[in-house]
């Protein structure tokens, strides 16, 4: 009893521990950004060049990522006050990410390794698979209907309207269109799934020391 107890508190808190750091190599993967000027033709959708785009995204993602900057300042884009208001929305959001990550990383790095030690690994073979049967079933349900998925995703986040961008108010949702979003999902369950890999390896190498 006593040991599924102990699995079941370190395999939440190494599954967050991986979702923190998921979701910050993501938000951070700018080249998918530039990758997606060219492939979505963007510069068609807003007229600026692929440098203007790259430039004002780097902003996005520095006002997003650094506490010190309190303020959104596009430099080719205007926006509107609830364009403005849902990405501080988003910065809380990912603020807290990045928080519980700076805590949940190397606490859970320290019990990885604590367990791989002991060859205690294999205890969290079976919390790995759940996590990722799950999120097998969302990935195929962003397959099937994205936007519905994307919906969702925005109304439990988000207690507002203001996550729907009218391009006539705030132009730079011309450049984030649904297609990239849905990469950055998937980008996300790449690193998500990478990390849980790693660990999984670990626990299936525990289980040929018993």
């Amino acid at each position: 009893m006593k040991l599924l107890g102990k699995q079941t508190i370190y395999g939440i808190v190494i599954v967050l521990a991986c979702l923190a750091l998921a979701i910050f190599l993501t938000v951070n993967s700018v080249w998918l950004f530039d990758i997606n000027i060219h492939a979505l033709k963007l510069t068609k959708a807003t007229g600026l060049t692929p440098t203007q785009m790259h430039q004002d995204y780097v902003r996005i993602v520095a006002y997003l990522q650094l506490p010190w900057i309190s303020s959104l300042k596009l430099h080719f884009f205007f926006s509107s006050a609830k364009g403005l208001q849902h990405f501080h929305d988003v910065k809380g959001l990912i603020m807290f990410n990045n928080i519980v990550g700076l805590i949940l990383v190397p606490v859970g790095g320290y019990l990885i390794h604590k367990l791989n030690k002991k060859s205690l690994t294999w205890l969290l073979i079976t919390p790995i698979k759940v996590i990722t049967t799950v999120s097998l079933v969302i990935i195929a349900l962003m397959f099937v209907n994205f936007e519905q998925v994307f919906i969702a995703f925005h109304e439990v986040l988000f207690r507002n309207q203001d996550w729907i961008f009218d391009p006539n108010t705030d132009p730079v949702i011309n450049m984030l269109p649904d297609t990239f979003f849905m990469e950055c999902f998937l980008l996300f369950f790449v690193f998500f799934f990478g990390a849980l890999g790693i660990i999984y390896w670990k626990g299936r190498q525990s289980l040929h020391k018993l």
